[in-house]
């Protein structure tokens, strides 16, 4: 291998390393994000021409790192208690699903829904939660009329149906279901910033269900999922990427001292 040659393998250590302290750095900063789910980054080496061994053979030759790509883990994160009935979380698999208004389809594993000035069940920024209605059509959910309410309570079960306690008295009334989607490949989901996730080519088909149907995850009211970071084990992947980049850029430095000796010996 020349020396031209180490120097650019340690470029392509750079590159990788840089990358995957980035990572790290982007799963610090989500720590206390909701529903957050801490990636990884998975590392490939690169060959490029053949040594000649003793016995004949061909070995090929490294020339460096590259980055494979960054994997998801599912893991379920903490329940953080709410005490809001709007306020579900997901203990397994699945996603919620919500709209914006111009009909574009979203999941989320964020759970902070709420109702708007026109009742319908909405996340943070306002999207409107999908589900089933009592009547069996499917759409965004619309939990009651703040003009002429018709509840004065409500409540979520494990399977996300959502009752609701009449104002005038009688047994609780089922008013909607959440959807709980789920995904042969959730890695393949493709993050839209805002806790929001779109359907890549790679998720495969969404299958959408209820709480504790299928691949689904029951539903737990009244708290949400925190974030599934681990700090120390972010802290310890850190030191180790930042040792690996420094060693990277210290053998770029040796591979141009040397040449630079090479070339001295010309003059």
């Amino acid at each position: 291998m020349g020396l031209s040659n180490a120097m650019s393998t340690g470029v392509t250590g750079l590159s990788a390393f840089g990358t995957a302290l980035s990572v790290v750095s982007d799963n610090v900063a989500n720590a206390d994000t909701t529903a957050w789910k801490s990636n990884s980054v998975q590392f490939g080496d690169l060959v490029s021409g053949y040594y000649t061994t003793q016995g004949y053979e061909m070995e090929a030759q490294g020339v460096g790192a590259s980055l494979l790509g960054i994997t998801n883990d599912q893991t379920v994160g903490p329940s953080v208690s709410t005490g809001a009935w709007s306020n579900v979380m997901i203990q397994g698999s699945g996603y919620f699903k919500v709209e914006n208004s111009s009909g574009s389809t979203f999941y989320t594993r964020d759970g902070t829904f709420s109702l708007d000035k026109d009742g319908n069940l909405v996340n943070l920024q306002g999207y409107q939660v999908v589900g089933t209605a009592a009547d069996g059509s499917t759409g965004p959910l619309k939990v009651d009329d703040p003009s002429n309410p018709a509840y004065m309570g409500y409540e979520i079960n494990s399977a996300g149906e959502i009752y609701g306690s009449p104002v005038d008295g009688g047994a609780k009334e089922l008013i909607g279901t959440l959807t709980v989607s789920t995904f042969p490949n959730p890695d393949g989901l493709i993050r839209s910033g805002s806790n929001l996730y779109i359907q890549g080519a790679a998720a495969g088909t969404a299958v959408d269900s209820t709480g504790g149907v299928g691949q689904a995850g029951q539903v737990i009211a009244g708290a949400v999922e925190g974030s599934n970071v681990d700090i120390a084990k972010e802290m310890v992947n850190m030191i180790i990427y930042q040792s690996d980049y420094t060693a990277n850029s210290k053998s770029i430095h040796t591979a141009s001292n040397m040449l630079d000796t090479v070339v001295n010996l010309i003059r």
